[in-house]
């Protein structure tokens, strides 16, 4: 039973069920790479704190926080769901409330090989306006910037 629905901006109590979907989640960006990756717990990353204080956050909400999204000026830095909340529209919302809140086209990277999450950008008017490559674990991987339409 669904007690409510609610997207809100994100507060500092918040940071620690961020970090625990951040960190449920982060190991999904890779489903479709092969070999195993390690990855810095969310509070103890020193880039993406720094980003957490220039960012714009939005939570969405249904008795607990479900996912979050966020982002600086136009760009996203994150869209994240609870792995156990996934598919039933909490990223879309999520994604369509922001956009909303945003005075030009979004831009976002994304891993090249994640592709569901590249359809659900592709759902709310997003194309691969560019392709690179990075190095990341000693690997070389590709990453896509995705810009609306």
């Amino acid at each position: 039973m669904v007690l409510y629905m609610l997207i809100r901006k994100y507060i500092e109590a918040d940071l620690s069920r961020l970090a625990s979907i951040y960190d449920a989640s982060r190991p999904d960006e890779f489903y479709a790479e092969e070999g195993g990756f390690k990855f810095i717990p969310w509070a103890e990353d020193e880039y993406i704190m720094s980003i957490l204080g220039e960012s714009e956050i939005y939570v969405y909400e249904e008795g607990t926080i479900f996912g979050f999204c966020g982002f600086t000026e136009n760009h996203i830095h994150w869209l994240f769901v609870d792995p156990v909340n996934r598919g039933h529209g909490v990223g879309s919302k999520l994604l369509s409330y922001v956009l909303s809140k945003l005075n030009s086209c979004a831009t976002l990277t994304v891993w090249e090989s994640n592709e569901r999450a590249k359809t659900l950008y592709k759902k709310h008017g997003f194309y691969v306006s560019r392709k690179f490559s990075v190095s990341f674990q000693e690997r070389e991987m590709s990453v896509n910037t995705m810009a609306c339409i």
